[in-house]
């Protein structure tokens, strides 16, 4: 179903998903920048933002050149999320970590009962 398509409910939901892809991205920037060694942190930023948007747009996009069903899909997505959520935990970003974990799994719920 293309976005044009879908009820006012689901664009808002797919909508709030590409911000939280957004999101994930800037968390592990982020993250990258508190982990890299002096003199590296811009390096690290970009290598782990570039990493991490390459597995999103072969694995999880709408239009993923390799298809590894939806159980695996869901897998993936969880540890990304999840990965960063405990690295900015660990860091001292609970609150951030906390708040970006529940906002993911709350938004796939809505994507499940907005199906």
């Amino acid at each position: 179903m293309d976005f044009e398509e879908a009820s006012t409910g689901r664009r808002i939901a797919l909508t709030a998903r590409f911000l939280l892809e957004l999101a994930l991205l800037a968390g592990v920037g982020v993250l990258a920048g508190r982990l890299a060694p002096a003199g590296t942190v811009w390096l690290f930023v970009i290598g782990a933002v570039l990493a991490v948007g390459t597995v999103w747009v072969l694995l999880l996009s709408p239009k993923a050149p390799y298809d590894i069903g939806e159980t695996a899909r869901f897998l993936v997505e969880l540890l990304l999320f999840a990965g960063v959520g405990i690295g900015l935990f660990a860091v001292g970003l609970g609150v951030a970590a906390v708040i970006g974990f529940a906002v993911w799994a709350g938004h796939r719920i809505a994507l499940l009962v907005l199906r």
